[in-house]
């Protein structure tokens, strides 16, 4: 079966090629006409060349989404958001996965892949150490879970966040507090953000006269649970301590822990997560709250806009965390 050309679509829909082409590139037209090529398109069965679409001087309508790992709900919520709101102004992401510095040189090495995109959004990862490996990714960039002068971005006040744990846990009567954090090997993934929840929860301590140090901080991972020995001796050895997990996986481990030794949250400890993953309501978890579908559409607002658009002022975009008050604090 012949593969239909644009020509097919100018015929079938009663226009000229060069309508067909204003059309697949976001162009000037009537939105009678739009639809009515789209229909054609959709007919035929049509598929442009993205390649010769470009060569030509039109848009992919592709965007690169370049983030270093998939490791939570968080990203996956983002990234739902994120494509939905693409789709709808006809749009496609690509996501690139950077899990090592070795895919990052392949992406410096074969350039092809930026090359058929209109924008990249850069989520959660380290700028300083992108810039440094010299990838070009032109001016319509977006970073996500980044705050920058230079670039649109999307953030979180995560200082504000740490700031409501620690007003929370001091509230609950809590005087032996404890921050679980993570220990980070890739250093593609910027930790920021775990930085400025650690840095508002303890300058909120110090205001208030408690003493926070190294000893309190507990490191464990995403997903291979390597502090269970550490919580289980702060459940134990203190009376009624209060935790601030900066993210709920880690909080979740503190409530497995908790359940094997018979310990009540809300009352022989509190504890206070961060992100209001899709779970923690049903667990009755205590948590900071990210507005991750809200951060996805922002997003792809600004990034089409850059493409749309150019020439336009940075916009940095600040979202306010809210508490989600339940049974462990």
């Amino acid at each position: 079966m012949k593969k239909p050309t644009i020509k097919d679509v100018a015929s079938l829909s009663g226009v000229g090629t060069g309508t067909v082409s204003r059309v697949l590139n976001g162009g000037s037209v009537k939105e009678t006409t739009r639809i009515k090529v789209m229909k054609a398109i959709d007919k035929l069965g049509y598929q442009p060349n993205q390649v010769a679409r470009t060569l030509a001087g039109g848009k992919t309508k592709r965007i690169l989404f370049l983030m270093p790992e998939i490791r939570t709900e968080f990203h996956w919520r983002v990234m739902k958001s994120f494509d939905e709101y693409l789709d709808k102004m006809n749009y496609e992401m690509v996501i690139y996965p950077v899990f090592s510095d070795k895919r990052l040189k392949k992406l410096r090495s074969d350039p092809s892949l930026i090359q058929n995109i209109d924008g990249a959004v850069i989520c959660t990862m380290n700028i300083e150490f992108l810039s440094r490996k010299y990838i070009d990714f032109g001016t319509n960039v977006v970073l996500f879970e980044s705050q920058s002068d230079e670039f649109d971005c999307v953030y979180l006040d995560n200082v504000l966040g740490g700031r409501m744990a620690a007003e929370l846990l001091i509230e609950c009567g809590s005087t032996d507090l404890f921050v679980i954090s993570f220990d980070e090997e890739n250093t593609i993934l910027a930790t920021e953000n775990f930085e400025k929840r650690i840095l508002g929860f303890t300058s909120y301590l110090k205001e208030k006269g408690y003493e926070f140090n190294e000893e309190k901080l507990v490191y464990t991972s995403f997903f291979f649970e390597t502090a269970h020995e550490r919580i289980a001796s702060i459940l134990s050895e203190y009376d009624r301590p209060g935790i601030f997990a900066l993210a709920d996986n880690f909080a979740l481990e503190v409530l497995q822990m908790a359940s094997a030794m018979k310990k009540i949250p809300g009352k022989d400890f509190f504890l206070v997560g961060y992100d209001n993953q899709s779970w923690t309501e049903r667990a009755g978890l205590t948590t900071i709250e990210q507005p991750m579908e809200d951060m996805g559409r922002k997003t792809a607002e600004l990034i089409i806009q850059k493409i749309e658009n150019p020439g336009q002022y940075v916009q940095p975009v600040k979202f306010l965390p809210s508490l989600k008050r339940r049974k462990t604090a």
